[in-house]
């Protein structure tokens, strides 16, 4: 589809009014000519008219005149002798003149209205824009609200506290129970190729607590492993190895090998054996991490405050100031710091 010369739009061929000489069309209005207005067929557009060449009047009179007559001064239809020819030239002077005239209204009636519809553009995205800015004050408004909803209280965040400390609490006391049939063995020299059930064993016999295979589920040394000396002890023995772990197929095996290790506290590595230097050994209950570290500031708190007991009964912790006073069970750091005042040692 064809576009207007003048507008640049889109035109149809029956309200649009083409130059016979260029192949361009016009729409009626732009070019200020009413519907009823009839075209002539040799028609030509402004600018096809400016680039046409004027008539030739080569047999006026006006050159054999023009050498006595002063050009600058006198006005061009003066000079011409001929009356039908000035008045041809004039009209087409001021035809082009109406022309360009005509062009620039044209134009400047185009760009009023591009404005118009730019202006308007403008108005809706400003519009658009404002509303994006309230909707967005809006949304922080209720993330603020919901924000202070949510927020917890003094009050909540102590409860949460208190409730994740009883889960731990609890968590604590199942692994202990878990562990009920194990022991750990201290001061139990370690040596390169030991068989640790083996000595499990032979110490159960000093104990007097046979131990048939069977009973003993598994043994083994758990730490960091420690560097073995190979020259200054013979045979390759660390003076002092790592713990063991001893777990049992029955809790009153175990029991009876604690209280044995208690009443014969004299039970050293010489008996078993052992090629380093005779060091007594600990046989004792094993404990979850909480409840080991937790047993060492109370047995070192024993000794700042001179309490005589502290002691480890399935799992739980106990001390006792001196004969004849009460045992004082320890489960948490606030029992701690109800009986020991601190909870620095």
């Amino acid at each position: 589809m064809p576009k207007c010369g003048a507008c640049g739009k889109f035109l149809t061929s029956t309200g649009a009014v083409a130059c016979t000489v260029c192949p361009i069309m016009f729409h009626r209005g732009c070019l200020l000519v009413s519907e009823t207005t009839n075209i002539s067929k040799d028609w030509a557009c402004p600018e096809c008219k400016k680039k046409s060449r004027k008539g030739d009047n080569s047999s006026t009179p006006v050159r054999g005149i023009s050498g006595n007559i002063s050009q600058d001064n006198v006005p061009r239809e003066v000079t011409i002798s001929s009356p039908c020819s000035s008045l041809s030239q004039t009209l087409d002077i001021k035809s082009g003149e109406e022309s360009i005239a005509q062009e620039l209204s044209r134009q400047l009636v185009t760009c009023t209205a591009e404005m118009r519809e730019l202006r308007k553009e403008i108005g809706e995205l400003r519009a658009s824009v404002l509303g994006f800015s309230e909707r967005m004050d809006g949304i922080e408004r209720r993330l603020e609200i919901i924000e202070q909803r949510q927020k917890p209280t003094g009050v909540e965040v102590a409860e949460l506290e208190r409730t994740v400390n009883l889960l731990k609490l609890e968590l604590n006391d199942r692994d202990q129970e878990a562990l009920l049939t194990d022991l750990e063995i201290g001061h139990l020299p370690e040596e390169k190729g030991e068989n640790i059930i083996h000595t499990v064993s032979v110490l159960a016999v000093r104990l007097g607590v046979p131990l048939e295979e069977r009973d003993i589920v598994f043994a083994e040394r758990i730490g960091a492993l420690q560097a073995v000396v190979s020259g200054g002890s013979p045979g390759g023995v660390a003076a002092r190895g790592r713990r063991v772990v001893v777990r049992l197929a029955r809790r009153q095996l175990r029991d009876e090998l604690l209280r044995a290790a208690r009443v014969r506290r004299s039970v050293t590595t010489s008996e078993l054996g052992a090629a380093a230097p005779p060091h007594r050994l600990y046989v004792n209950e094993r404990l979850t991490r909480y409840n080991r570290q937790l047993f060492h500031k109370v047995r070192e708190a024993c000794r700042r405050f001179s309490w005589r007991y502290s002691w480890t009964k399935r799992g739980r912790i106990y001390a006792r100031q001196g004969e004849g006073k009460p045992a004082c069970y320890i489960r948490t750091e606030d029992d701690f710091i109800r009986i020991f005042g601190s909870d620095k040692v």
